[in-house]
């Protein structure tokens, strides 16, 4: 008996390791990916987490900036992060949403440019950023659709504006967590029957 309830043991542990990452995956800082392009004398890269927006649900936007001609990271820059605005094309309702502002709290900032100052971020927790890495925190949206970002840049190579596309999605259960739980609850339940029946048929050969 106890020489069954090892292997099972150690198999639970694993499924519990892999459940735990599984989550944590889910709300991990996308490190790869995001789009890019020039603006002025720089090159700006926009990474958001999670990588795919969905509506209602707050993301983390950074921005890293370089100078355009020798790929240098730019750092000490003002980087502005102006209200989104939806394109009428993006809008699923039908309404004329064109420059409204998506669901960020963004008045604590807020000034005459009509933006807010994104913070440079040189490390979060453990992890180091890439140099001249900008972050904004606590974005939403308010539906789904095609939005417009825009970036103001200013340092001593100059000032420009950079403008992103985004797709937000609809908002919807996570079906890659929710399937991976019942999975493990499947295999919890296959093992537990396993083990009963091996300890019914030892109290029976016991007789």
């Amino acid at each position: 008996m106890n020489n069954l309830r090892k292997p099972i043991k150690k198999i639970l542990l694993s499924l519990s390791l892999l459940l735990l990452t599984l989550v944590f995956a889910s709300n991990t800082i996308a490190a790869t990916g995001g789009l890019e392009q020039d603006s002025g004398p720089y090159h700006v890269i926009m990474q958001t987490n999670p990588e795919s927006l969905m509506a209602n649900q707050t993301a983390t936007f950074t921005v890293i900036v370089k100078d355009k001609a020798t790929g240098k990271p730019i750092t000490r820059a003002k980087v502005m992060m102006s209200p989104s605005t939806m394109s009428n094309s993006g809008n699923m309702n039908g309404s004329n949403s064109n420059n409204s502002m998506a669901g960020m709290d963004m008045s604590s900032g807020m000034n005459k440019q009509g933006g807010t100052a994104m913070q440079e971020q040189s490390s979060m927790g453990s992890m180091a950023m890439e140099p001249g890495t900008y972050m904004m925190e606590g974005m939403s949206f308010n539906q789904p659709g095609q939005w417009n970002q825009a970036f103001t840049i200013s340092s001593p190579l100059g000032d420009s504006i950079v403008n992103f596309p985004i797709t937000v999605g609809k908002s919807g259960p996570n079906f890659v967590l929710i399937g991976s739980v019942a999975g493990v609850i499947v295999i919890v339940g296959i093992l537990a029957a396993i083990l009963k029946k091996k300890k019914n048929q030892e109290i029976g050969g016991s007789f």
